[in-house]
């Protein structure tokens, strides 16, 4: 039965992230929204929503192994396996932006995870862990961030040619459905993938650790890949 409700999860998933890119497309190009503001914002946060969940609820559980694991096996998914998929199937040319820009801050942001991470190791406390004041600091960068790629977007979208492809048509409202019940179907889709192959693994006598990391990682990371 696991093994079926985890090939539902993931038609789900592949599903819901068609929809949710469809519809997004479609509403930036009507509106004129660069979609790389729509994917960093509508697609990033959307797709994410899964990690945020089983991390959230693993904190408040007191399975802080499984909320780091999550995240630091997300992250390695999505730089490691995620890219390497997209480069395989056709080349990824990558722009000054993302050169300059994109995966500096990327690294940046590991780099500040490291830091909050190694208190002992920095000689900055008795204990390793990720403090309140620490949390505020994390979503304080995200929004600075934000609000900086949104601009530097913004700016460089006035520099370029108008798009010489015809504007999509077609009902505001059954692009924002699409955006919602893409997003809906990674959620469940997800939640049940990851539900059913834990199960799965645990049966296999596989840590809970070794499951954060690979399978819970993994499992939670297929709306970007799908996307």
């Amino acid at each position: 039965m696991n093994i079926v409700l985890l090939l539902v999860g993931l038609g789900l998933i592949l599903a819901g992230a068609s929809l949710l890119t469809d519809g997004a497309a479609a509403l930036a190009q009507r509106f004129r929204v660069p979609e790389f503001i729509v994917g960093l914002t509508v697609v990033a946060i959307g797709t994410s929503t899964p990690e945020l969940v089983v991390s959230v609820l693993s904190a408040v559980q007191g399975h802080t192994d499984m909320a780091i694991g999550n995240v630091v096996g997300s992250n390695l998914f999505n730089s490691l396996v995620i890219l390497g998929v997209c480069a395989l199937i056709a080349p990824m040319a990558l722009t000054r932006g993302n050169i300059r820009r994109d995966i500096p801050i990327g690294l940046g942001a590991s780099l500040l995870l490291l830091l909050f991470t190694a208190d002992r190791w920095l000689h900055l406390g008795p204990a390793d862990r990720i403090n309140r004041t620490e949390g505020i600091v994390m979503m304080v960068c995200y929004l600075l961030l934000m609000l900086f790629t949104v601009r530097q977007a913004l700016r460089e979208n006035r520099d370029r040619p108008a798009d010489p492809r015809p504007e999509k048509r077609g009902s505001v409202w059954l692009h924002g459905v699409m955006v919602v019940g893409g997003l809906a179907a990674l959620v469940y889709g997800g939640d049940l993938f990851l539900k059913s192959a834990t199960e799965l693994a645990r049966r296999l006598g596989i840590s809970e650790s070794v499951i954060a990391i690979t399978l819970v990682a993994g499992g939670t990371s297929l709306p970007e890949l799908a996307s």
